[in-house]
């Protein structure tokens, strides 16, 4: 048996990244649960099947989709996130400029009521939030741009191709 270093008698699991990385991915998994609930809602709404197991990190269909409900289902989390973040930050940007609170941040945060320094940082963190939608928003694209590559060519009117010379 080999003689620990320091370092592995103190942080046992800085040597193994394996271990590190997986539990990265779990707390990862658990940090997007909401993300990925939104995604079944979605599927709900269209009436689809899915599976979903609490900490993974996607959701899986169980149904063949067309290509507008899987990007339905894909970018349902962004719209209601994004939706969230316009409603929060409008309201809080009105009642900001009613209330006429200082413009310097450090005079705001010893001016403001609680409520509003709350819906600040709400909004806030529903934005950095928003940053789980980074991938649908890329399976989309691809997604897209995969269908566009599949469709023929357009060609013009066949009347014109099949016009008749004159003799």
């Amino acid at each position: 048996m080999r003689k620990l270093t320091f370092l592995e008698s103190v942080l046992p699991n800085t040597v193994n990244p394996d271990y590190n990385v997986t539990m990265l991915w779990k707390l990862d998994g658990y940090l997007a649960v909401p993300h990925e609930l939104m995604h079944v809602v979605a599927y709900r709404m269209i009436g689809k099947r899915c599976a979903y197991r609490l900490g993974d990190h996607t959701v899986k269909p169980l149904e063949d989709r067309t290509l507008k409900q899987r990007l339905f289902c894909l970018l349902f989390p962004l719209l209601i996130n994004g939706l969230a973040v316009l409603l929060l930050a409008g309201a809080w940007a009105v009642i900001y400029a009613l209330a006429r609170y200082p413009l310097d941040p450090f005079a705001y945060f010893a001016a403001a009521p609680t409520w509003h320094r709350a819906m600040f940082f709400g909004w806030v963190f529903l934005l950095t939030y928003a940053g789980t939608c980074l991938w649908d928003v890329l399976i989309a694209s691809r997604l897209i741009a995969q269908k566009l590559r599949q469709q023929p060519p357009q060609y013009p009117n066949e009347d014109q191709d099949n016009r008749k010379r004159p003799q």
